[in-house]
């Protein structure tokens, strides 16, 4: 029955991107890149709402009020499954632009909206990465805030977190800007990174914390704060509440 929920899942995910990406298209050619800020409004809070209803997967989050609709943030959270994205998206009250691997551009129609809404990075070149660097600096200076998984990939290792990649934090303090830790439990859960074919109805529980200031810090404190993330991921991933509201 997973197996043919995922299958379930993954076409109700192209079928809507199917249906928006017509409109996209043409506000992109009309407006340009004042199309790009009400675009990703409604790819995180209309697009991603509709595909997860439609998953039968529900958000539950915490600590919401901890967060500054009007302050731009390095997003950063663990990553379990394909659903992250889309958690992350309904999740947080602010836009945000994420770090993307190249792979996903190459996905049909969807790869379009990642080439013109996200931070696209080739991880095996380094010029690429220096770039996307840059590109997320820009991002910043936009107003967005950026979404970096620092573990790189999926997990899918018995242990809860794997080994962080520094960018993010390098980004964070470089730019001076806070860090807002989300960690995400139980999507693994619902999409083994494990299995291929993998989906199931469900609860995923979103933990924000408060914000870590970066102001002052040097990229000699990038240890530090790495180990401060990690410490806040672990705390949430061993612990289970469902006394907070659906969203």
């Amino acid at each position: 029955m997973r197996k043919l929920w995922f299958i379930f899942g993954a076409t109700f995910f192209f079928l809507t991107v199917a249906v928006f990406f017509p409109f996209y298209l043409l506000i992109f050619l009309v407006l340009g890149k004042r199309a790009v800020r009400p675009l990703i409004w409604c790819s995180h809070k209309v697009v991603s709402r509709i595909v997860l209803g439609l998953m039968l997967i529900r958000l539950r989050v915490h600590g919401r009020e901890l967060v500054d609709n009007q302050q731009n943030y390095i997003l950063v959270a663990n990553h379990q499954a394909m659903l992250d994205i889309l958690c992350c998206a309904i999740a947080s009250p602010f836009l945000f632009k994420f770090l993307a691997k190249k792979e996903l551009t190459k996905l049909p129609l969807f790869g379009y909206i990642v080439r013109w809404f996200c931070v696209v990075v080739d991880r095996k070149n380094a010029a690429s990465r220096k770039e996307s660097f840059e590109n997320m600096k820009a991002a910043l200076a936009e107003n967005f805030s950026v979404f970096i998984a620092p573990e790189g990939t999926r997990n899918q290792m018995d242990e809860p977190l794997q080994k962080f990649y520094d960018g993010a934090f390098r980004l964070a303090i470089e730019t001076q800007k806070p860090l807002l830790v989300l960690t995400l439990v139980n999507p693994g859960k619902l999409n083994n990174p494990r299995k291929k074919l993998d989906l199931s109805p469900g609860v995923v529980d979103c933990y924000f914390d408060k914000p870590i200031e970066t102001v002052g810090m040097g990229l000699e404190d990038v240890p530090k704060v790495e180990e401060q993330v990690r410490q806040l991921m672990l705390k949430h991933l061993t612990l289970t509440d469902s006394n907070v509201r659906v969203r």
